[in-house]
This record gives C-alpha cells, structure tokens and sequence, in this order.
C-alpha cells in the first residue's frame, strides 16, 4: 500500500462552488489549485490536488492576491477597459486571477509546465459558470 498521494486526486471544497472549481482543475492539466474568495480576506470555498498544494496555500493566495486585484479591477473599469484577468508568473508556479463580480474574485495555481492557452480558455469559460452561480 503507498502512501504517496495521489497527483489526480482534487479535494472539492464544500460547496456547488468547489465542485466547479474541482471541474475547473480536473479539465486543465497542470492546474494546482483554485479559490473563489470575496476580494477581503475570507474564502468562499476552494479545489486543489493535495499531492501538490495544501488548502491553507491556496485560501493565503486568494486572500493576498483579492485586495490588490480589486482595487485593479476598478480602475481598469472606470478607464473602459473592462475586467482584467491578471496572471502572474513566479518560479514554482503561476497564478490566474480575476474578479468576477462586485467583490468575489476568482483564482487558479498553476504550475510553470501548464498550457497558458488551454489555461485561460478553461478559466474564462467556469469564471461565466460561477458567475452565473453568484447571481
């Protein structure tokens, strides 16, 4: 018996929001984790594969990255510009964020050897599911 974990395995949350966000990184190979938080501080629910990134990681990303990206996401309205996604690049991984209304802000981890393209594609289409959802 190994005691490895499993890399497949994704930790859905609590929530029909989790379970979209565990759809989210099932469909999008090289996907680590994922949160949907209100752009303050608090998490609304969160997906990640255990194997590669822990719960805790994932609810500080979201929260971090939430008051920044709102206080963007205004601006860039106010200028006709839209809502932004936002990716930022590190060394061991790469977030995707964006605020998908009002306050509630949308976030996926990614490792550097994901497709940026199938990335985004995935991302954009459950961030109009989840919105849908909120409303």
């Amino acid at each position: 018996m190994s005691t490895t974990p499993d890399q497949d395995f994704i930790d859905r949350g609590v929530s029909e929001f989790g379970d979209l966000l565990g759809d989210l990184l099932e469909q999008t190979p090289g996907s680590c984790g994922a949160v949907l938080s209100d752009g303050v501080d608090d998490t609304i629910d969160v997906a990640f594969r255990p194997a590669l990134i822990s719960k805790i990681d994932v609810s500080i990303t979201g929260a971090q990255i939430g008051q920044p990206l709102s206080r963007l996401n205004i601006s860039t309205i106010i200028f006709g510009l839209g809502r932004a996604v936002i990716v930022v690049e590190g060394g061991d991984s790469i977030l995707v964020c964006k605020v998908l209304w009002e306050h509630y802000l949308l976030t996926m981890i990614l490792t550097p050897k994901a497709s940026m393209a199938r990335a985004m594609r995935d991302f954009e289409a459950m961030g109009d599911k989840i919105l849908t959802l909120l409303r």
